[in-house]
């Protein structure tokens, strides 16, 4: 009896434990569709990119890939609960799972995979970082950054590659830990951060954005992507399949307004299996099988989210450059939907 007793109490906390683990790691894809919404970490930051509207409701571009998840898996893009990052919350709230994933301009590096445990899925933001003056500041290439102050955000890879840049070079200025604000207040004489980031700094935080240029030299390539953990395979595909979705309906022509006509009309097999109409792609992923055409009925394709929020209409004014489809001269590229 005290044998089997003791087998007894060994089955209830190896069952505890399993308990335990399976609470802990649970699939993010269940609790999401369990909650019915997801946790979408953003930055609180200046029209363009991610901020609240006047009317209280959060808008731009990375804004829209998290309105995007929400409408993959229900339908509805308004299903998300925005939780605010910065620069060293946006991997924190992931490790805590105070997040399901972080809409961010982060750049894609493979020690931050391995030092913070996080995936990139997909890269929705190609860009460089640069540096930017003022126009009257006499200076026009990196080297006249001698003897100069330059700003920069701590804790980002942008800092380091400052440092490394103006190293090689053998410019000897002083890096001051600072952000734009400091910049565009006379606190430092250049600021760098990634491109998109400057030019929209430049057009909601200067007083005269003319008054700012940008250098033409690069610093470095920064291949941007959202994040989410590196130990949730299903979510992970889920992410990477709604970034792609918006880049394949760009490249195939699928716009919010035409949405309806191509599926109608359309004999292209990766469209048929893109809207849902063929294929299984849609179970494959846990999704509903309209999962592609809420997407882009929600936000539009790659282009159309890239115009809305920083093209040449908007006060960011930035041309999409190579963040184009591979078939129109860019590097957007996404699998096959096959």
């Amino acid at each position: 009896m005290p044998i089997l007793r003791r087998f007894c109490c060994y089955l209830i906390v190896m069952a505890m434990n399993v308990m335990l683990l399976s609470s802990v790691h649970a699939d993010t894809l269940d609790e999401v569709m369990r909650h019915g919404d997801i946790r979408c970490g953003v930055f609180p930051d200046d029209p363009g990119r991610s901020a609240i509207d006047t009317d209280g409701t959060w808008k731009g571009f990375y804004v829209d890939f998290c309105r995007a998840t929400a409408a993959a898996l229900f339908g509805d893009p308004e299903r998300v609960q925005y939780v605010e990052v910065d620069a060293t919350t946006r991997f924190t709230t992931l490790q805590q799972r105070q997040t399901d994933v972080v809409m961010y301009s982060t750049t894609w590096t493979l020690g931050r995979e391995n030092r913070y445990q996080v995936v990139f899925p997909a890269v929705y933001l190609f860009d460089s970082q640069g540096v930017m003056v003022r126009a009257n500041s006499g200076i026009s290439m990196l080297s006249d950054l001698q003897g100069k102050t330059v700003c920069v955000t701590e804790n980002t890879s942008t800092h380091k590659n400052l440092v490394n840049a103006l190293e090689q070079q053998g410019i000897d200025a002083q890096v001051q830990f600072s952000n734009g604000d400091s910049f565009f207040r006379g606190h430092c004489d250049a600021y760098s951060a990634d491109r998109m980031n400057l030019a929209t700094n430049r057009a909601n935080r200067a007083d005269n954005p003319a008054h700012y240029i940008i250098l033409p030299e690069t610093l470095s390539r920064e291949p941007i992507g959202p994040m989410v953990r590196n130990d949730e395979t299903r979510w992970e595909r889920v992410i990477r399949s709604v970034v792609n979705a918006t880049i394949l309906a760009d490249q195939k022509g699928i716009t919010q307004s035409n949405l309806d006509q191509v599926l109608n009309s359309t004999e292209d097999q990766e469209i048929l299996n893109l809207l849902g109409q063929q294929g299984d792609l849609a179970s494959q992923l846990g999704l509903p099988n309209d999962w592609a055409r809420k997407v882009i009925a929600s936000v539009g394709n790659y282009s159309e989210i890239y115009q809305r929020h920083y093209g040449p209409d908007t006060a960011i004014g930035m041309e999409q450059g190579v963040n184009k489809p591979w078939s129109r001269g860019g590097l957007l590229f996404a699998p096959l939907f096959l």
